[in-house]
Formats: C-alpha cells, sequence, structure tokens
C-alpha cells in the first residue's frame, strides 16, 4: 500500500468518525459539511436528502423524533481507487422518544466518496437496517443488502 493510499484511508476512516460525532453531538451544520455540495444520503423512510441543506434538514428532523440518541461506528472497509472511493460500515444506535420508548438498531452504510478541496468527501451515504427493535417488542431482522436472499 502506498503512502498516498494509506493517508487517504486514514482520511476517509476520520470523515466516518465525524459523521457519527455529528450525529451524537446532534450537529446537523457540521454533518451535512461532510457531504459533497450535491451529495446524497439515504435512509430508509425518508425522502433522499440532496444536497448540504437538505441533508442538514433530515438530520434535524431525524433528531427531532428522539430524545435521547447514541450513534457507535464499529468496522467498515474502504476500496481507494485514486481520487473516488466505497466503503461499508457497520453502525448501532440506541434511542428514546418523548414518550419513553426505547429503540435499537444494527446496520450498515454503503458509501461513495470524492476527494475535494475540502479533503474527503460523501457524495452518496446509503443506510440499510440489518437488526431494528423496539425494547420490550419482537425484534425484526433484515437481510443485508449485498447479501443475496436466503430461500
Amino acid at each position: 500500500m502506498s503512502t498516498e493510499h494509506a493517508v487517504s484511508q486514514l482520511e476517509i476512516r476520520d470523515l466516518t468518525a465525524r459523521f457519527t460525532d455529528a450525529v451524537n453531538r446532534r450537529a446537523p451544520e457540521d454533518l451535512a459539511a461532510l457531504f459533497t455540495e450535491d451529495g446524497e444520503w439515504h435512509v430508509p423512510g425518508v425522502p433522499v436528502a440532496r444536497g448540504r441543506t437538505a441533508i442538514g434538514d433530515v438530520l434535524h428532523g431525524l433528531l427531532g423524533t428522539f430524545v435521547h440518541l447514541v450513534q457507535l461506528t464499529h468496522s467498515g472497509h474502504i476500496d481507494v481507487t485514486g481520487d473516488t472511493a466505497t466503503a461499508s460500515w457497520y453502525l448501532t444506535e440506541h434511542a428514546e422518544d418523548a414518550g419513553g420508548n426505547a429503540f435499537t438498531f444494527t446496520g450498515v452504510y454503503t458509501d461513495r466518496l470524492v476527494r475535494t478541496g475540502e479533503g474527503w468527501r460523501f457524495a452518496d451515504r446509503s443506510f440499510a437496517f440489518l437488526r431494528r427493535d423496539k425494547v420490550g417488542a419482537p425484534t425484526r431482522w433484515y437481510a443485508h443488502p449485498l447479501t443475496p436472499a436466503r430461500s
């Protein structure tokens, strides 16, 4: 691995950590700045957010649903090719709404990234649930979006 490739990997890992940090700090503007100007954020059940303003607005709306929310990013991998990259990251979130209902889920982000004058940015970030439950209710599991369906 070249030094440039290793630096790109570290910068993308930092970008991803900053995304989780912005969610946990409830900072929509900071999160939106991690995307390209025309970046897209795909979240199940929410219209696709295109552009930084829309991305910030979506996070603001999602955070308004929960009184408490903690996002944890786990393992991931990155494939860099010049000034573009793809990545996948696994995460969990624990949340509570105003009614005291607690929720947990596990999911995966699949990302397309580009190197810009601002550094690496998300061009497209898509989330898929792998597991979701409301504490005290049955857990719902989901297939990985890149895995063929089981019969």
